[in-house]
């Protein structure tokens, strides 16, 4: 299945001109939803994102299925990291996606040759509220795809251009289903059904796949902190109750993957999915720990402690260049406000 086109942001850019490690960290950051798009000569991948999160990914060359997900991603990756694609980076709106996942991750309701339905009945069932509803007919050399949320007709596309059709008449939906020639499928689910789903999440290919390096390596840097704000000789004890309080506070990605005993932190197991999330996770949590302290140590201690650990550390990362572009997420300037 290939994606429509949707608002470019950038199009057929050379990738030598993109930082791919902070576009991913974009993508990461800003819950991106739309298309990422890779073409070298005749073959193009296109990346289903969805609230940051890779979704699916497909490799064509004219027409033909090369590669799919993690090894479609992987040949994407490859192709920018060796500087010889052009990428597009297009935003869909949410009801659109909705759509584009209904037909990716669930069964047809119905299908068959088109002449056997009636398209009165198909498009009325269509416009019911509370549905998403998606009708891909496949006519000759055309893919076409009709998109409905909640009622409301959203237009088509044709997967042989991606180009996005509002289509508010609905002109091109009654002339191509009266038409009564190709194959149709017809994929239907209520709304509160669908927000139910849980959609599997990819990584994007060698950027992301030694994760448990860098996390490994934010915990030895906040081992180091604690140590540091320890060590301050300033009631140790009352800091290691406020780390203790803060941790036990946390929830989610950070308690699932992360153990404190005896004022260290250690993998339990490692359930984070990207480098940014990693550094989202521990970056927060240092802010709440920092907030605490401020309040028992003042502002103008707690940024010296805080940079002189940080610079320390960053003198042995700094010629790594994935680690140094992760820390500086971690940087005074963006942790202390």
């Amino acid at each position: 299945m290939k994606f429509p086109k949707g608002k470019p942001i950038y199009e057929d850019t050379p990738s030598g001109l993109i930082n791919l490690k902070e576009l991913v960290a974009w993508i990461r950051m800003e819950k991106f939803s739309g298309v990422l798009e890779g073409k070298v000569s005749d073959i193009k991948t296109q990346i289903l994102i969805t609230e940051g999160e890779p979704r699916k990914a497909f490799t064509y060359k004219d027409g033909e299925l090369l590669l799919q997900d993690e090894e479609a991603i992987d040949s994407f990756i490859t192709d920018a990291m060796m500087r010889v694609s052009f990428i597009s980076l297009y935003n869909l709106e949410e009801e659109i996606i909705k759509n584009i996942l209904l037909k990716l991750f669930s069964n047809p309701i119905l299908n068959g040759e088109l002449k056997i339905f009636d398209p009165t009945g198909i498009i009325d069932k269509c416009l019911e509220k509370s549905n998403v509803s998606h009708l891909n007919l496949i006519l000759e050399a055309n893919n076409f795809h009709f998109l409905f949320y909640d009622g409301k007709y959203l237009g088509y596309y044709n997967e042989r251009d991606g180009e996005f059709v509002e289509d508010q008449e609905k002109i091109g939906l009654i002339q191509n289903l009266n038409s009564k020639l190709g194959y149709l499928y017809f994929y239907n689910m209520s709304i509160k059904e669908f927000e139910g789903f849980k959609f599997p999440s990819l990584k994007f290919g060698e950027i992301e796949k030694n994760i448990d390096f860098l996390i490994e390596t934010l915990i030895d840097f906040l081992n180091q902190l604690v140590t540091g704000y320890i060590s301050t000789g300033i009631y140790p004890d009352k800091v290691k109750k406020i780390l203790e309080k803060v941790f036990l506070n946390q929830n989610g990605l950070m308690r699932d993957s992360i153990i404190l005993a005896e004022d260290q932190f250690m993998i339990k197991q490692n359930v984070i999915n990207s480098w940014y999330e990693a550094v989202n996770l521990f970056a927060n949590f240092i802010k709440e720990l920092n907030k605490e302290l401020v309040r028992f140590w003042g502002k103008k201690l707690l940024t010296e402690r805080y940079t002189e650990v940080y610079k320390n550390y960053y003198e042995k990362i700094k010629d790594h260049p994935e680690l140094s572009t992760l820390f500086s997420y971690l940087s005074p300037e963006n942790i202390i406000s």
